[in-house]
Parts: C-alpha cells; sequence; structure tokens
C-alpha cells in the first residue's frame, strides 16, 4: 500500500511540475505578447515645462475697456509618441495679464486651460517641428479695478470680478531642438480661441513658449 502510494504521489508531484512549467511558458508568452504589442503602440514619450508671454487684445465687457497688453505664464505638456510622426497627450497652461493703464494698479484678467492635444511632428537632424492643436476647457477671471489699489486692504467701491468658464480651441505650431538623446528645448507659439455661448472671449492674441522638454 505504502509503494502504491509512493508512486502516486510521485505521479502527482511530475504532473504539478508540468502544469507549473506549461503555466510560465503561457505566461512569458504573453507578456512578450503584450510587450510586443506596447513596442507597437507607443514609440515613446516626452514632456516638460514652458514659460510663456504674449500681447493680448481685445473688449467683450460692458463698460467698453480694451483690455490691452503683455501676458505673462507657466505651463506643461506630456505627450505620447503613437508613431513615428504622430503624438498625442495633454497639457495645462496659466497666463495672467496685467492692466495698468487707465484703470487702477490690481487689475488683471487671468485665463487657465487644460485639454487634450494631437502633433505631427517630422525630424530634420536635431530639430522637430511639429503642428498641433488642443481641445479642451478653461476658466477666465477678470478682476476691473476702476479706483483705488490692489496693494492695501481698504474696500474698493468701484471694481468688479468675474469668473467664466469657456472651451479651449488652441492651435499651434512649433519645434524642438535636441541637446542630446533625452534633452531637447522647445519654442512654440500658439493662439488660444476660448469659446462661449456668447461668442469668441476676448482679450485675444499670440503667445510665444519657451522650456525644455525630456523625451524617451
Amino acid at each position: 500500500m505504502h509503494l502504491v502510494k509512493r508512486k502516486n504521489n510521485n505521479i502527482f508531484g511530475l504532473k504539478m511540475k508540468r502544469v507549473i512549467l506549461i503555466f510560465a511558458l503561457l505566461l512569458f508568452g504573453v507578456s512578450g505578447s503584450i510587450a510586443q504589442q506596447e513596442e507597437k503602440i507607443i514609440k515613446g514619450f516626452s514632456g516638460g515645462m514652458m514659460i510663456h508671454s504674449g500681447y493680448q487684445f481685445g473688449c467683450d465687457n460692458p463698460f467698453g475697456y480694451d483690455m490691452r497688453g503683455a501676458t505673462f505664464g507657466i505651463g506643461g505638456v506630456a505627450r505620447l509618441h503613437l508613431s513615428d510622426h504622430f503624438r498625442t497627450g495633454f497639457e495645462g497652461y496659466v497666463s495672467t495679464l496685467g492692466l495698468r493703464e487707465d484703470i487702477a494698479k490690481g487689475s488683471h484678467n487671468k485665463i487657465f486651460w487644460t485639454g487634450l492635444l494631437a502633433d505631427w511632428y517630422w525630424q530634420r537632424g536635431a530639430f522637430y517641428p511639429y503642428v498641433g492643436l488642443t481641445v479642451g476647457g478653461g476658466m477666465e477671471t477678470a478682476y476691473l479695478m476702476f479706483e483705488g489699489s490692489g496693494s492695501d486692504w481698504r474696500p474698493e467701491s468701484k471694481a468688479v470680478f468675474k469668473k467664466e468658464g469657456f472651451v479651449a480651441v488652441d492651435p499651434f505650431v512649433g519645434c524642438d531642438m535636441a541637446l542630446s538623446d533625452a534633452v531637447r528645448v522647445t519654442l512654440k507659439m500658439d493662439w488660444l480661441l476660448a469659446m462661449r455661448k456668447s461668442g469668441l472671449n476676448s482679450p485675444t492674441g499670440p503667445r510665444l513658449y519657451i522650456g525644455f522638454i525630456f523625451a524617451h
């Protein structure tokens, strides 16, 4: 009886080893297949931070005030490279236009927007020119103070505040310059179209971006 049991145990152990071996081979094969698929789908990724400046102009407020001047801001981008020429991802920025002409110091118009992007790029030696579009949403915050100062704690009787969301459509064009295999300097220009129910939001105008991009 003991000999039979030992034989059965050996057979059972051998079967278990075969099952484990087959399972390991299947798992290895599936993992390799997934890795190959990922390698085919995702060619690489890139992302980084950028600062920007631009000239904004236009009026859509009931006071007839033309918000005009230089805007400054910061933001970032992250992209997946799905082919040798196509990338997609997301980006987001905040841009502030300080208003100091004809109204009190402290007035400003601030815009935040973010969205999904898609761009098409080429390689010309160390340069990577690209053109693309970002679609998403944002928020405009406008504060106009017609008298007083924004540097004190006194209440201001002649000031207005408005905050409103919008749909963001942002075409852009730019170029990366490779400093190494992993680090690039990028230069980009865009023109944000902030659309609301009442129409195209103002102020609007071009922005120029510069920053560092890390690629893999």
